[in-house]
């Protein structure tokens, strides 16, 4: 699933989102989760597709301002290469090959995208999500691609601050555990980027079937994802890669760190103190 839609159209979307008809969100949702059937589908096709007729497509793309569905197909054919995650990325690289502090323009444009997610969070939706990771009884991260390196680090850090914190993997074993001990306790979080992975939403939505509750962390405020969060936040800056994103959610996760500790900060520091006594443990016995 290519990151085709140009930045701007993405955003037109999810701009006009809430004023659109039920069957216009869901040609939305399909042009946003699937953009390649635009390419691969013809208008009524593409209908078909969202259980929707030729009409309400081409209704869709005049909301958007385009003359209709051809236009629609050529802007996204246009950019396939440019907006692709690896191409976007390099793209993105491409115009600081000749700058003079490469090292400084970079970091500046990161701290620029920082500053915006930063500004966008709604503190309100922090507090409570900070708290919930407090309270749950257990914590499972899940993530796929690019998200997995997010999840995985999510998890190791936690696992320093609280017990019983658990990376899902697509494992039968793993996934059966997971399913048996899911309860209302449970705190399910999401990292879930471009591409947004089929396999990471389901097993998400099945533990919340089965009482867990979820946080989602996402690009879009009409991910998928987004159909069945119990909380979820949406990091938009001004990047076009998911590769250029990921430094940004890394900065967010330590965030919420930072507010979960926040909660107890005794109880913390204990947990810091007995992490700190095993690990010493560990390593004596390793190195001895």
């Amino acid at each position: 699933m290519l990151r085709i839609v140009e930045q701007f159209l993405t955003q037109k979307i999810e701009q006009l989102f809430p004023t659109l008809s039920k069957s216009q969100q869901r040609v939305a949702k399909l042009v946003l989760d699937d953009p390649t059937a635009v390419l691969l589908h013809s208008a009524a096709e593409l209908g078909k597709r969202a259980a929707t007729s030729e009409t309400t497509v081409i209704r869709f793309c005049y909301t958007l301002g385009l003359t209709g569905y051809t236009q629609l197909q050529n802007e996204m054919t246009s950019t396939v290469v440019k907006t692709s995650s690896l191409g976007a990325y390099m793209a993105s690289k491409e115009s600081m090959s000749t700058k003079d502090h490469v090292a400084a323009e970079i970091m500046r444009d990161f701290s620029h995208q920082l500053e915006e997610i930063g500004q966008a969070i709604d503190e309100e939706l922090f507090s409570v999500a900070t708290e919930k990771l407090h309270h749950a009884k257990k914590i499972v991260l899940i993530g796929e691609g690019a998200s997995y390196i997010a999840a995985q680090w999510f998890g190791f850090t936690l696992s320093m601050l609280r017990p019983n914190v658990q990376v899902g993997t697509k494992d039968s074993t793993s996934l059966i555990q997971l399913y048996r001990d899911a309860d209302a306790e449970t705190l399910v979080v999401i990292i879930s980027l471009h591409r947004y992975y089929k396999e990471s939403l389901e097993v998400t939505e099945h533990l919340q079937k089965l009482g867990a509750q979820v946080l989602a962390i996402t690009d879009s405020s009409v991910a998928p994802v987004t159909r069945f969060a119990d909380y979820c936040f949406a990091l938009k800056g001004n990047q076009t890669s998911t590769i250029d994103l990921i430094p940004s959610v890394m900065a967010f996760l330590n965030t919420l760190v930072a507010g979960m500790m926040k909660q107890d900060m005794s109880y913390y520091k204990e947990q810091k103190e007995k992490y700190e006594q095993m690990h010493l443990l560990y390593l004596q016995k390793r190195w001895s």
